[in-house]
């Protein structure tokens, strides 16, 4: 009697991990609506979608949520909703990880990833997305007038940078550790699946999208923005020291760039510029974006006895867009002759799958790792049921086998509304304060009246070659 009831219980015990978990929605299906909304250009609803997911989506992803919605409402220039939504998506990491990543991770998050699947932790973002969050609401409070909160902001990003470092160092650890505690040869494991074909051509992909000699975790954008700021807007001896740290990096990546060795010239003078000038950042086209690939991988164990079984595991590749608007001409409004073409500043494409090959060691690691917590839970879900009628035996096992396909999933969420790429110029600020922004070989164009002052910001958003152009704000660097 005991051992039916003990039979009883662990089939009603799968059946409700088969619920939990089998049930849920993924990251795909739940963001489906918002996806297409954002790519047709109807802003306004993308972003109530985007609140609507931040309010009533799982906990777990409401930091990747608050950052749609922040991008979003900041491509339509409302600047005090992504003000909002971005300090959202700030305190959501925090709530996790605390100040600096001091806190530990949750025994609960931990469990719920290995026997079910990477999406049920809790999104913690990227070290790139780190970044241009920083950026995106550093900008938003120069926008705004906040000089001191810009200033902050500014100081964030590369602090931004150091703690997603720690966070994956940490996590890294303790998916090693996990790995050993069922005695799997990680190491070896790795090593088997680097040598293989599949393995090779898929980041053989991955690495042609990154420059040689390219420095790890540098985005061109944020060190430039951040230079433009302590530039134009700095009032001692230090903010021209931090803008010529910034410049004499990016001096070295772009040495052709005759703008940035302008700007690097006077950082180094301590010097600000005799002309008006206007910097054009133009935001195109859209980021890579995650999809799934399945493979059957060997598992080696540390003990020279124990068999080697192939394990099914879910794993990220990613898919470039190439639909986007390729480049900006800039020109007065009543004088084409000093047009300028916008140039190369940061290649997000570049900069996802430098940071995806770094990280990939960590993703395969909690797929093995929950892999094979699965396939434990099979063997006991099984095991347990040996004695009983054929009937029961079917039913769990292909309940459990139906619930480890469901969950083995990749993660594939990732903050999809950012670009492919960053592209600027700098023109001479025209005297009537009207600038035209013309798509290369396009149609689509758009009027930008300027502020006054020395020097300008404009700051324009392209989804694709068929969108129209979207200012996102205009202010004045020189009276910061």
């Amino acid at each position: 009697m005991k051992k039916r009831i003990l039979n009883q219980t662990t089939v009603v015990t799968f059946v409700f991990f088969f619920l939990l978990f089998g049930c849920f929605s993924n990251h795909y299906e739940r963001t489906e609506d918002f996806q297409f909304l954002w790519k047709v250009g109807d802003l306004p609803k993308a972003e109530l979608e985007a609140q609507r997911l931040a309010q009533s989506g799982p906990k777990r992803d409401r930091m990747l949520y608050y950052l749609e919605q922040g991008s979003v409402a900041r491509m339509q220039g409302s600047t005090h909703s992504s003000i909002v939504a971005l300090q959202a998506a700030s305190r959501e990491y925090e709530r996790w990880y605390g100040s600096h990543l001091r806190t530990e991770t949750r025994v609960s998050e931990e469990f719920l990833s290995i026997v079910s699947s990477p999406e049920t932790k809790p999104y913690k973002s990227r070290i790139y997305e780190r970044a241009m969050l920083r950026m995106y609401q550093a900008h938003n409070y120069l926008l705004a007038g906040e000089k001191g909160l810009t200033r902050a902001a500014i100081f964030k990003t590369r602090q931004a940078i150091e703690d997603a470092k720690d966070l994956w160092r940490e996590e890294l650890k303790r998916a090693h550790e996990e790995n050993q505690k069922r005695k799997i040869n990680l190491e070896k494991t790795l090593t088997h699946l680097k040598s293989s074909v599949q393995y090779s051509e898929q980041m053989e992909k991955v690495r042609s999208l990154v420059p040689p000699n390219f420095p790890k975790f540098v985005n061109p954008a944020t060190l430039y923005f951040e230079a433009l700021y302590f530039l134009h807007g700095g009032s001692q001896q230090e903010d021209f020291n931090k803008a010529e740290y910034s410049l004499r990096l990016l001096a070295s990546l772009f040495p052709d760039n005759r703008w940035i060795q302008e700007d690097y010239r006077l950082a180094k003078q301590s010097a600000k510029p005799s002309v008006s000038s206007t910097y054009v950042f133009m935001e195109t086209g859209r980021a890579p974006v995650r999809v799934e690939k399945r493979i059957d991988l060997p598992i080696f164990f540390f003990s020279s006895t124990s068999r080697i079984p192939y394990l099914g595991i879910a794993l990220p590749t990613l898919k470039i867009n190439d639909h986007f608007l390729q480049n900006l001409d800039v020109f007065h409004t009543r004088d084409m002759s000093k047009l300028q073409t916008t140039k190369p500043l940061s290649d997000i494409d570049s900069i996802v799958a430098q940071e995806f090959e770094y990280f990939y060691d960590l993703e395969l690691a909690q797929a093995i790792a929950g892999g094979i917590a699965k396939g434990g839970i099979q063997y006991l879900a099984t095991n347990s049921v040996r004695g009983e009628s054929d009937l029961t035996k079917s039913v769990v096992g292909a309940g459990v086998g139906m619930l480890s396909q469901l969950n083995t999933r990749a993660d594939l969420r990732s903050w999809s509304t950012l670009p492919k790429q960053i592209r600027f110029c700098k023109i001479d600020t025209p005297s009537d304060r009207k600038l035209t922004l013309r798509g290369t070989g396009t149609n689509l164009s758009t009027v930008v009246n300027l502020k006054k002052g020395k020097t300008q910001l404009v700051w324009v958003r392209s989804v694709s070659e068929f969108t129209p152009l979207r200012v996102v704000g205009v202010c004045n660097l020189s009276q910061i």
